[in-house]
């Protein structure tokens, strides 16, 4: 089996990152802004292959663990489905023989993020538009710009 730097050492670029459990299920959601249940539902998912449970069993996080799960968000918010984000863990837990099925997953998701934005891009003009258009026909009919506003 791969270990967690081999998996994690795209994700730091100025220095090795801590795996050293520091950070428990409540610390971890508060670092992140995600709440506990999404913490616990992405472990139970699988998403974390490597968070270390010390005596008693609870979830402990390290820095190294923190990092992963923003990699893990970040693919989520970017619109991968949790089945691909899973698949793209497992991949990247069975090591560099998936680099190109990993590159490929990311590029993917690139592709479909730059047609967001640009989606997006027209929405936001159409919507300068429309508001440019509402305030300019407000103040010709003599409403101060507090009442437009």
């Amino acid at each position: 089996m791969v270990n967690m730097q081999d998996c994690i050492r795209s994700l730091s670029v100025d220095s090795p990152l801590d795996t050293t459990p520091l950070y428990s299920v409540t610390e971890a959601s508060k670092i992140l802004q995600l709440s506990a249940h999404t913490l616990r539902y992405y472990d139970n998912l699988g998403l974390f292959p490597f968070l270390e449970r010390p005596a008693g069993g609870k979830r402990m996080f390290s820095e190294a663990d923190l990092q992963w799960i923003r990699l893990v968000e970040c693919l989520r918010s970017s619109g991968l489905p949790v089945a691909k984000v899973k698949y793209y863990v497992e991949l990247c837990v069975q090591g560099d023989n998936t680099l190109r099925t990993r590159l490929d997953i990311l590029k993917n998701q690139e592709a479909v993020i730059r047609t967001q934005i640009e989606d997006m891009k027209k929405s936001l003009k159409l919507l300068q538009f429309k508001i440019n258009y509402y305030q300019e026909s407000l103040a010709q009919t003599g409403q101060s710009q507090e009442e437009i506003l």
